[in-house]
């Protein structure tokens, strides 16, 4: 027994305990210096990249935006075209219903009243409007002027009469009415009225 204590050997006074590695204080300054200016590098390439997706998005917007626009000019400018090509044909109608008459009983013009009729819904429908004309003061935009008559009750460039029927399409201008405006008296006309009635012995 005494012999086997003999044998135990202390291993205590053999064992080196190892203690954590301290690295210097410069050195781990340094250290944390190099993430911070990775974090930062990684920060202004995440702003970087978050900048050009909003771009990217504003530019896919504008892009919706005027495709749309695109699509409404080309359906306005072939609804336009085709609406002008038919206006002819309306008036036409317009003149052929309003030149009968007595036409009581009679199935041939009703007819085409009703095709009239419908004719009318369908473009008023699309946004066709006559331009008001008659009594309104002249509009260079809506109107264009086929003549001028002297008439002093009225202000000048007053609409007396409309040759041609113009007509807006959704607010825009598709034709301009040919319109009859009024003018002032000038003193030549003045003179020559004179001059007439005194010639007739007025």
């Amino acid at each position: 027994m005494s012999g086997e204590e003999e044998k135990i050997i202390d291993i205590s006074d053999n064992v080196e305990v190892v203690q954590p590695f301290e690295a210097p204080v410069a050195e781990q300054q340094t250290v944390i210096q190099s993430l911070k200016q990775e974090l930062d590098t990684c920060k202004k390439k995440l702003s970087e990249i978050q900048d050009s997706k909003q771009r990217l998005a504003a530019d896919f917007d504008n892009y919706q935006k005027r495709i749309i626009k695109e699509r409404q000019d080309v359906e306005r400018t072939a609804t336009n075209s085709l609406i002008r090509k038919l206006l002819d044909v309306y008036e036409s109608l317009e003149k052929a219903i309003s030149s009968v008459k007595d036409a009581a009983n009679n199935e041939f013009v009703d007819g085409v009243k009703m095709i009239y009729k419908e004719f009318s819904r369908i473009l008023k429908s699309e946004g066709l409007e006559p331009i008001p004309s008659i009594g309104l003061p002249l509009d260079v935009y809506k109107h264009e002027v086929f003549m001028q008559k002297v008439n002093d009750e009225l202000p000048e460039d007053t609409v007396l009469e409309e040759i041609q029927k113009g007509y807006l399409l959704n607010s825009f201008v598709i034709r301009t009415s040919k319109v009859v405006v009024s003018q002032k008296s000038t003193q030549e006309d003045i003179q020559n009225l004179e001059k007439t009635k005194e010639e007739k012995g007025d």
